[in-house]
């Protein structure tokens, strides 16, 4: 008897490829690697019983559908997949002068209807060892909710619920999909911010945040109308969603003002940012000549630096060169992303 390989969660590849119209076909062209998805087959089923007879003769099924669990790291370069699925297409533009670094900007709307970016969803075994007949992918992957936790010790992960047409199973998935590059995030990149109001938000740190916890659940539903067509649901609905977050702080004076805000009924405006590597432009300037004395200036991508002493080191140059606006490292913020770059001066 041949050798078969048994199904092993460990060997399963997830790739997506960005729907234009939702629920029709794309290759799925990118692989996901930070992410990964239990897909469950659900069905609703009518029952038929003759006269006279205690249990059902037969059985039809009605609708058909797919319903998953997302999961995996935060990752600074898988968040925006499912941010996207939640909030919409970004607006995506370039960051200062850079040509490399981006803002990524996610917006839920207060009111009415954007569309969420769904996708074609391969997943299975994408190799020459690999064996198609496990090999299944779905359209109209819609990414229904939204969460993430961690803490310094553990570091950050993310959840979902995934919503999806029937399964299509022994497909040949995407050949050569581009991978996403692995960008995690750590507890030591995070800070949490709170402030009275939205133009101060990011001026008060809280120190002593040891848990957060955030959900955004409940966006979107299926909507099944008269359709012989469509075996499973053929658009999806806006809902009433919710979005809660939970912070295990400290109970000390500074913990316990978020007691006080409650009791008083004003609002607070809260930040959980992420900050990774520098992923654009880090340049190294070296004086040479046996230099003693003296000032100089630097121009980079149309700016340029005030007087600077020949003697100045390392990470004092970002001030004085009045560039933090475009050399700050990836930046992970719940609603947008942002990638910068950074300058250093090493003078011999």
């Amino acid at each position: 008897m041949p050798w078969t390989p048994e199904r092993s969660t460990i060997n399963q590849t997830l790739q997506f490829g960005l729907e234009t119209t939702p629920g029709t076909n794309v290759a799925a062209n990118k692989s996901i690697q930070c992410f990964a998805i239990t897909f469950g087959p659900m069905a609703e089923v009518t029952e038929f019983s003759a006269t006279g007879r205690k249990y059902p003769s037969i059985i039809i099924e009605n609708s058909e559908w797919v319903e998953g669990t997302l999961s995996g790291s935060l990752d600074y370069n898988g968040i925006v997949y499912a941010l996207a699925g939640v909030c919409g297409a970004p607006v995506i533009a370039a960051h200062g002068a850079s040509a490399t670094a981006k803002d990524w900007t996610l917006i839920p709307p207060l009111t009415g209807s954007v569309q969420p970016q769904t996708y074609t969803i391969e997943q299975g075994e994408n190799n020459a060892s690999g064996n198609a007949i496990y090999n299944h992918k779905v359209n109209y992957g819609l990414i229904s909710e939204f969460s993430y936790k961690g803490d310094r010790k553990a570091g950050f992960t993310i959840g979902g619920k995934v919503l999806a047409q029937q399964l299509q199973r022994a497909i040949t998935m995407t050949s050569s999909p581009t991978a996403v590059a692995i960008q995690p995030s750590a507890g030591k990149h995070f800070n949490v911010y709170l402030d009275p109001t939205s133009a101060a938000l990011g001026t008060t740190q809280l120190l002593k945040v040891l848990d957060v916890d955030y959900a955004f659940t409940g966006l979107y539903g299926m909507f099944f109308p008269l359709n012989r067509a469509n075996l499973g649901w053929q658009a999806h609905v806006d809902l009433n969603p919710g979005c809660t977050i939970k912070l295990l702080l400290e109970a000390d004076a500074i913990g316990m003002t978020p007691l006080t805000s409650l009791q008083a009924g004003s609002t607070q405006f809260l930040r959980v940012q992420g900050v990774g590597a520098i992923i654009d432009n880090l340049q190294i300037v070296t004086i040479g000549g046996g230099a003693t004395g003296g000032t100089f200036t630097l121009s980079y991508k149309g700016q340029t630096t005030a007087l600077i002493t020949y003697s100045l080191r390392g990470a004092r140059l970002g001030y004085v060169a009045g560039w933090c606006d475009e050399r700050r490292p990836d930046r992970w913020h719940t609603n947008c992303g942002v990638s910068c770059h950074s300058i250093r001066h090493l003078p011999t």
